[in-house]
């Protein structure tokens, strides 16, 4: 663990210091494949229906996601419930599609158990059989004088293992370094969550089955159960990284919760042992925390009702299952959740857990009730609300009407005096918007601007380090505006080029971008704003349409014009300006990674180091600490047109 800590340490420093490229000491290997828009045939699709056919009223869903979808820390994606295994509301919050793929961090720890209960029912593997024994030629003589890991211990998080997450950025043999390593505590005698127990439980199914764990689940999980569309990452070993890495759909992820409300049943087949899901949803440990006091076999046991627990992954990846109503929710999200303690957490099992629902009747059906839950879910996922736009050949022409489309969720308006206020503000305040970005556009059309610390990337530095692909540097920023007269911002990062297109007035856009072989798709939403200083400041925010990251880009051009003789440039003077000042932002931010980096303990660490380590996270230097870690995450750069 001391390495483990040093290495993040060292890598966080590289950084924050400005260094670029393959600054890890895990080998990168591109990965991810491009999300397929086309499902298969046999992908088994979930039935739709009311939620009143289901006995549950279409105005419980109505009041909560007007909730979830007004609260601007849930920073919902994605919400979809099932009862009695239909669908009965399902909802994307624009821009995210609830058919598009989402990261599910440590939610597919669940899925790991699963695929160790297949192999006990089928006397591969026990619960008490020991790490040391299924890798005894890894082991070697340093099997002698250890504290003993069982596979339960992997399961219910009691390992006490010294080798933790810090662990997948220290090198490449992540099996090995877990063996190796110390433990904390008696394993067994105590809860403390560590992905790597999830991750040595993935190389277990390798071990025993010659099969990674992704491939694994494919041919006894996935395939069986009509779930097509789905990836996972593999550490650079070729082993499934287990606790984390999935990307999985919505649905995809209500199925498996439904899975475990038919004790291991889909459609007739039998998936997983009845025993196991019901072992596995026993408490076996407790967790010393108020929001779900048990553990299992990865997953929570919450409490909220009679046998509730969940799958759950950071930032709001989310199975709530309900046994005692036949219930599963699902959210995608990218706030600051570690756990199930976020404001949309929170606002979900409170609201559930006062479900009064008393049998399997289903209500009298309510035409009006189910039609303003159709209204909501269409208007929050952008479907329904008109927007102004540049029309008619675009920032070449700069006639401005109203028409329909996708729309922002800061335009979510209901019936009321106040909201036909705000949207006849809205209108207003977007017209205008357009004229001035219509004369500004045009004068920096293209411009290209030299930034002189390229060490920013476009991918958030979480993603960054969570994939382990991490930026060459942002080198040229430059904007143009096409024959068809839409406006991209290029950036020029390493080799790459990213063009974005930016949509204006609520719309947006979606582009692929290609990180070291990884495609992803974000979609990019622009304004045009002006600043204190009455500086032209252009906006955008990158949404990663398949994390639960997003990133702002603030341009603000300066005052000193290149093109005028009085040098000066303001909103009402457009020009070329000489230099950009470019401001960068992401979500989740700088109070979630300082939160990680007290959570690395200096106990590990030997030596001169380990009181250094300490004196930075808990002593005087804290707030130099903090501040660092903040220009790191939101790092202010600078600009200078290119003569070229």
């Amino acid at each position: 663990m001391a390495k483990a800590g040093l290495d993040i340490g060292e890598l966080l420093l590289k950084i924050a210091t400005g260094e670029t490229g393959e600054i890890s000491k895990v080998d990168y290997v591109a990965q991810k494949p491009k999300f397929s828009s086309f499902g298969a045939n046999d992908e088994q699709p979930l039935k739709r229906c009311s939620p009143e056919s289901q006995g549950v009223s279409s105005a419980f869903f109505t009041s909560l996601l007007r909730e979830l979808a007004e609260n601007k820390e849930c920073k919902m994606h994605k919400f979809m419930a099932l009862r009695n295994g239909n669908v009965i509301c399902e909802c994307g919050f624009e821009p995210y599609s609830v058919d598009y793929w989402h990261v599910s961090y440590s939610m597919c720890k669940s899925i790991v158990a699963m695929a160790i209960g297949i192999l006990v029912n089928e006397g591969k593997l026990t619960v008490v059989d020991k790490i040391d024994d299924i890798f005894s030629e890894q082991i070697g003589l340093l099997k002698f004088h250890r504290k003993t890991i069982t596979v339960k211990n992997l399961l219910d998080m009691t390992s006490g293992s010294e080798f933790n997450e810090a662990g997948a950025i220290s090198g490449n043999d992540w099996v090995s370094s877990f063996l190796e390593a110390g433990t904390k505590f008696e394993p067994g005698s105590q809860f403390e969550y560590n992905s790597m127990n999830t991750y040595m439980l993935s190389a277990i199914v390798t071990q025993i089955t010659g099969k990674s764990l992704f491939e694994f689940c494919k041919e006894r999980i996935f395939e069986p159960m009509g779930i097509k569309r789905v990836f996972w990452e593999s550490c650079p070993k070729n082993i499934t990284k287990g606790g984390w890495g999935l990307f999985i759909r919505t649905e995809d992820m209500a199925k498996l919760g439904q899975l475990y409300l038919n004790k291991g049943m889909w459609n007739g087949v039998r998936i997983v042992p009845e025993k196991w899901v019901e072992e596995s949803t026993t408490p076996q440990i407790l967790t010393g925390r108020e929001d779900s006091t048990h553990y299992g076999y990865q997953l929570w046991i919450n409490g909220d009702r009679q046998g509730s627990y969940a799958f759950n992954g950071m930032l709001g990846q989310n199975v709530f299952i309900y046994p005692d109503i036949d219930m599963v929710v699902v959210t995608n999200a990218g706030n600051s959740d570690i756990f199930q303690t976020s404001i949309m957490a929170v606002k979900i099992r409170e609201a559930v857990k006062n479900l009064g629902i008393k049998d399997n009747k289903p209500l009298p059906e309510n035409f009006s009730e189910f039609s303003k839950l159709k209204a909501l879910c269409k208007s929050i996922s952008g479907e329904t609300v008109s927007y102004p736009a540049i029309v008619s050949g675009g920032w070449k022409n700069r006639s401005v009407k109203v028409t329909s489309g996708s729309a922002s969720r800061k335009a979510i308006t209901y019936k009321s005096r106040r909201g036909d206020f705000k949207k006849s503000l809205n209108y207003f305040n977007m017209r205008n918007e357009s004229l001035l970005a219509a004369k500004w556009l045009r004068k920096i059309d293209g411009k290209i601007y030299d930034i002189e610390n390229n060490n920013i990337g476009v991918f958030p530095i979480m993603m960054q380090v969570v994939h382990n692909n991490f930026t060459d540097g942002i080198k040229k920023i430059g904007f143009r505006i096409d024959d068809n007269g839409f406006f991209f911002i290029d950036i020029y990062e390493g080799d790459a080029l990213y063009a974005l297109k930016c949509g204006f007035g609520g719309k947006r856009f979606i582009t692929n971008i290609n990180m070291h072989g990884e495609m992803y798709q974000v979609s990019l939403e622009s304004s045009c704003k002006t600043d204190e200083y009455n500086r032209f400041v252009l906006r955008n925010e990158i949404i990663f349409l398949e994390e639960a990251c997003s990133r702002t880009i603030n341009i603000y051009f300066e005052d000193d014009a290149s093109d005028r003789e009085d040098r000066k440039g303001t909103f009402i003077y457009p020009s070329v300006p000489t230099g950009i000042e470019v401001r960068f932002f992401e979500t989740p931010g700088g109070e979630m990674m300082i939160d990680a980096m007290k959570s690395v303990s200096s106990d590990g660490l030997g030596g001169l180091q380990g009181i250094i380590f300490g004196k930075i996270i808990k002593g005087g230097v804290k707030g130099l600490f903090e501040d660092a870690i903040k220009n790191m995450l939101e790092p202010k750069v600078r600009g200078v047109l290119s003569q070229w």
